[in-house]
């Protein structure tokens, strides 16, 4: 049974993995939009508001 436990598990493991690239991806895309803009991290984390 064991063998058929990490069979399953590494299936698992590797959709999920398939699953998250395409997001991964796009976070990275955004993440040098905002680098390329000049936009640093701790203004992402604490904005702060104008009105």
């Amino acid at each position: 049974m064991t063998p058929a436990l990490l069979i399953a598990r590494d299936c698992i493991i590797y959709w999920v993995n398939v699953w998250i690239a395409p997001v991964e991806c796009v976070f990275d895309a955004i993440e040098s939009e905002l680098a390329r803009r000049g936009v640093a991290p701790e203004q992402i984390d604490n904005p702060t508001r104008t009105a």
